[in-house]
């Protein structure tokens, strides 16, 4: 992990993106495996005279083709796997991997919350029951705006997750104000 606990923190929870996005990114990559083959059939109906050079040509291009095509498939599963949201009791972290060598982490306290709202659109997400979280913050005068927004993409049950950020979000706020 990229983070230390605090001395009387707890993780509540630990979210991924929901399996069907890295499903649905795979279902779009995959048939490029087959490009190679379908060229090769093509080429069978094409009355080209034989050649083991252009066969091992075609084959070596082929290979290289599929090396790319798995590259690509390890830096989808790699992205997936990488970002991902702990929720304490005193803060949610975010962790976000931005190509193979670039990784963002950043922290959103409770006390800066004021709006959680779940986001679920579209009927596949809501019968897969996935969807964003977007929690407002307080403005800083530093960046000039009136409110940030942390989001939490394509996480597996928003609303229960807005529930149990809600009432993690008052417990600590109340805590907070008994400390005063």
């Amino acid at each position: 992990m990229f983070f230390e606990l605090k001395p009387d923190e707890k993780i509540i929870a630990t979210l991924r993106r929901h399996w069907l996005v890295l499903s649905l990114v795979i279902l779009r990559v995959l048939p490029l495996l087959f490009l190679p083959f379908i060229l090769k059939l093509l080429l069978l109906f094409v009355d080209l005279p034989s050649n083991p050079l252009i066969d091992e040509l075609f084959w070596l291009a082929s290979s290289i083709w599929w090396l790319f095509v798995w590259t690509g498939l390890a830096v989808i599963w790699i992205n997936y796997y990488l970002d991902y949201w702990i929720i304490t009791n005193q803060r949610i972290i975010s962790t976000y991997q931005k190509g193979l060598f670039r990784r963002e982490v950043s922290e959103l306290s409770f006390t800066r919350i004021q709006d959680i709202t779940a986001n679920v659109g579209g009927i596949i997400k809501t019968f897969f029951n996935y969807g964003s979280l977007e929690v407002r913050t307080a403005g800083t005068f530093e960046t000039g705006q009136e409110s940030n927004v942390f989001v939490l993409e394509d996480i597996p049950r928003p609303y229960e997750i807005q529930n149990t950020l809600s009432k993690i979000h008052h417990d600590f706020i109340r805590d907070f104000h008994h400390r005063l």
